[in-house]
């Protein structure tokens, strides 16, 4: 019995000193997380005029922030399924001229990926648009075992109106978002992009945004800012495999100018097999939408003369190769970007994990995707 008296006794005094330690959020009040006060707001729902949401494509038709449609006319994997709730590459746009804008915001799930940052996974970005380029203010901020947080943006001083993107979560999916404006503030529609048409990519978590810091981060997003137009971001984390249902429903997207497929990583084994009917579904409905085929960038483990380097190489020429055979045959709109090269000669400090992209990582991509897309859709 005196035994476990000390056993408990020890127990609490470990408990009382482990809450008794400083933090960082506590230390450093740049850490904290700050409460909202959102009194005398206008609270209005995201679905509704004027705010203009994108990267939803069956959002009118669903009423969900989704990135596929709730009944395909395709059966898709349930894995799939579950992955097309997470909300990555969506934006919400408008215009205001409130000093102040709330965000309330509902999520699927709590965070607690080991390799990714909440503000990643479950957290929105706040961009303010000036001249045509983008800004970025500000990044949510929530306890990460929370699946409800609302924040406070202060964007102004002189009741300017101005226009705002906020880049939803990319590892979570989101029940409701709610915008709040201060009292007999104005909503606006945004302007409209630069350049019209949507560019779909269609790939895995490096796609999706595994595991850069926060939603602005993910290639997508980055190359939407930085060409001013809309991206469609169909990236399904470990499961970008090339499957025949997924072409099909990219041929239901609208507006298209510029298809990019980047699934080399789920189909190490597979692409050689999956790639050339994928391409052929496209092509039955639009025969001349560009097509561009990046392979797989490169791991930290991939060093030269490994097995790893060498199926890099193998399944690169492969693509390459297919580009070329299809030119040949007349289809003059497919287009190669050797994915083995985007991250430069220090392509093993990209990474979060030796795969997925860190921030520096995405945006060497993205670099790399922009050159070549206004070569293939601004320059001909």
């Amino acid at each position: 019995m005196k035994y476990i008296q000390l056993l408990l006794l020890a127990l609490s005094i470990t408990f009382i000193s482990f809450a008794q330690t400083p933090t960082a959020q506590k230390l450093d009040p740049a850490m904290a997380i700050k409460k909202s006060k959102a009194n005398n707001v206008t609270w209005l729902d995201v679905r509704e005029d004027p705010f203009n949401l994108v990267g939803f494509e069956w959002i009118k038709q669903d009423n969900v922030f989704r990135r596929l449609p709730l009944n395909p006319d395709w059966k898709i994997r349930e894995e799939v399924n579950h992955l097309a709730n997470q909300t990555a590459g969506g934006q919400l746009r408008f215009k205001t001229n409130s000093n102040k804008i709330f965000l309330k915001v509902e999520l699927a799930e709590r965070s607690g990926m080991y390799h990714m940052p909440a503000t990643g996974q479950s957290g929105f970005d706040l961009y303010v648009k000036e001249n045509e380029i983008q800004r970025y203010l500000e990044t949510t901020r929530f306890p990460h075992d929370t699946i409800q947080y609302q924040q406070e943006f202060k964007v102004g001083e002189t009741n300017k109106m101005q226009e705002f993107i906020f880049n939803f979560p990319l590892y979570n999916g989101v029940k409701s978002v709610s915008i709040g404006v201060e009292k007999n503030s104005l909503i606006e529609k945004p302007s409209s992009f630069t350049q019209s048409g949507k560019i779909v990519i269609y790939g895995t978590s490096i796609t999706q945004g595994g595991c850069v810091s926060r939603p602005g981060m993910v290639y997508s997003n980055i190359l939407s800012r930085k060409l001013d137009t809309e991206f469609v971001n169909l990236g399904f984390s470990g499961n970008g495999r090339g499957e025949p249902e997924l072409a099909n429903i990219i041929n239901q997207i609208s507006g298209m100018k510029l298809i990019i497929l980047d699934y080399e990583a789920n189909a190490n084994k597979t692409i050689q097999k999956t790639i050339y009917p994928f391409v052929d579904i496209l092509r039955k409905k639009y025969p001349k939408i560009p097509i561009l085929i990046m392979s797989k960038t490169r791991y930290a483990r991939a060093i030269d003369g490994s097995d790893a380097y060498k199926t890099l190489i193998s399944n690169r020429d492969f693509q390459k190769k297919l580009v070329v055979e299809r030119k040949n045959n007349g289809d003059s709109n497919i287009y190669f970007l050797d994915g083995s090269t985007v991250l430069g000669e220090d392509y093993y400090e990209c990474t979060v994990d030796g795969s997925h992209p860190s921030d520096l990582g995405s945006y060497r991509i993205a670099q790399a995707l922009l050159k070549k897309i206004k070569e293939i859709v601004f320059d001909n």
